[in-house]
């Protein structure tokens, strides 16, 4: 036998001529095959067939491969299971003993012939076994998907595709792939007018279905295909209102502001954000679009929106929708613009705290716990005090400044007269400003305690009827009334 690596290649490729080799198996016909496995070596206390003499080429064993005319061909050095190429084409490998699918692309030219890429991986799926059912018809949808994505390009039904559940799902899993030349494709599609005039990434963002195809693709976006999309549902504030105000259109801008965070596009939301503050402020859905940069966007990109609530601030604490936009702004504003924006409320304190929605306001910037505006909103009321303790709001007010160090400014106004002290501590809201001076005067043995004591015991009897009966039962008892 010839020991040359030329000659034992050129007589293995003969012995072999008559195997079909299918992604790594081996297929005979009309032969039996010999398994070196059905072998017992000498050591292992068998001894090997008379007929079979062992042979050595570069210090592995041959055996014959009882193939007719064939020479001694090497034993298998791998399970069959892995054998064949290391990459069976875009988008699959082998890991371990299992073929399973890559991130890369089904297809890179979406016009190719019968016999393409496309047919090949499809039959890469058909011919493997290994594939779960569950895998197999999973990889043959999305090869069908991709396939048929020229044909949902065309006129109306790409929109309709898009707000359609199933259609959406669809477009979801082709942009899942990654791949450039569909998100192209869909994002200059989505640019495109729709029947009614505007452009059809608005009619995404608006719908239910079609806002998660929109989230799919801002996450598939290079740089330029994001300021494209950005500057169109940018460039006309009355349409990018109308997405604010909407359920759908806000979590869909969300999602840009999230995308744009770290870029400098994000102005291009934020100027749009400031030009209609107030207005976005003062309604439910579109201030947390605001609150989505306050806490997401770096405080420099918040710049002008800061600035924007310090200039309206006065006019959203007395909105309803906007007071409670405005609290949110003063959980999360910084620096010296945070300063100027409780300086401003601080200073009008006291027709805030006489609003239906402003003392909420109030009421947040005394819970701030700073000296600096808590002393200045206590100083401010004083004069005020049994005038906005008689409101539902104002009385809350009034306990948080008796929970301060500057309580004494509050006591000493009630004490400025009996017959003051007795209508409050008989009011609906007032009685239980009362009971808050007695507890908190109590706790600390301040001597205002006794004050308030002395001026309310004489009266006991005409506390014992109405809401001065809560101020009766603390003095007799002992036990505060909660309030609702």
């Amino acid at each position: 036998m010839e020991t040359s690596s030329g000659s034992s290649v050129e007589k293995l490729m003969l012995s072999v001529e008559n195997l079909s080799l299918i992604e790594g198996r081996t297929d005979m016909k009309n032969c039996q095959f010999f398994s070196p496995r059905k072998c017992h070596s000498a050591a292992d206390g068998g001894s090997l067939p008379e007929k079979i003499q062992e042979t050595r080429i570069n210090g592995l064993p041959l055996y014959p491969a009882r193939f007719a005319n064939s020479t001694l061909v090497p034993p298998p050095l791998f399970p069959g299971t892995i054998w064949g190429s290391n990459n069976l084409g875009d988008g699959w490998d082998f890991r371990g003993s299992r073929l399973q699918t890559g991130e890369k692309s089904f297809v890179r030219n979406f016009n190719s012939p019968s016999n393409s890429v496309l047919d090949e991986g499809a039959s890469s799926v058909r011919s493997n076994r290994g594939l779960s059912d569950y895998s197999v018809v999973q990889n043959q949808e999305k090869l069908n998907n991709v396939r048929n994505f020229p044909c949902l390009l065309q006129g109306d039904r790409f929109v309709n595709y898009c707000l359609d559940k199933d259609g959406s799902r669809t477009l979801h899993g082709l942009l899942s792939l990654r791949d450039p030349e569909i998100t192209c494709q869909i994002c200059k599609k989505v640019l495109d007018l729709s029947p009614g005039g505007i452009p059809i990434v608005f009619d995404l963002m608006l719908d239910q279905h079609g806002r998660h195809v929109f989230a799919e693709l801002i996450d598939s976006l290079n740089n330029q295909q994001l300021k494209l999309i950005t500057s169109e549902i940018t460039k006309d504030l009355s349409n990018f209102i109308t997405l604010i105000f909407d359920i759908h259109g806000s979590n869909s801008i969300k999602k840009v502001i999230r995308a744009l965070r770290r870029s400098h596009l994000i102005s291009f939301v934020t100027n749009n954000l400031c030009a209609a503050f107030y207005l976005i402020m003062t309604n439910r859905t579109g201030s947390y679009v605001v609150s989505e940069c306050l806490n997401h966007l770096r405080a420099e990109d918040n710049n002008l929106l800061y600035e924007a609530a310090i200039a309206c601030c006065l006019d959203l604490a007395m909105d309803h929708e906007g007071s409670i936009a405005l609290i949110r702004v003063i959980n999360t504003i910084q620096g010296l613009q945070r300063y100027r924006l409780l300086d401003i409320l601080s200073i009008n304190a006291v027709f805030l705290s006489q609003d239906p929605e402003g003392n909420y306001v109030i009421q947040k910037v005394i819970s701030l716990n700073n000296p600096l505006f808590t002393q200045k909103v206590c100083q401010l009321l004083i004069g005020h005090y049994v005038t906005i303790s008689l409101q539902k709001g104002g009385s809350h007010i009034v306990e948080k400044c008796l929970d301060t160090e500057w309580k004494s400014w509050i006591i000493e106004s009630f004490l400025s007269s009996t017959n003051t002290l007795l209508h409050v501590a008989k009011d609906e809201f007032g009685n239980y400003v009362i009971q808050k001076a007695l507890k908190v005067t109590k706790q600390s043995g301040s001597p205002l305690y006794h004050k308030l004591l002395s001026r309310l015991k004489p009266h006991l009897r005409i506390l014992q009827s109405g809401y001065g009966r809560n101020v009766f039962n603390l003095i007799t008892s002992g036990q505060p009334v909660k309030k609702v």
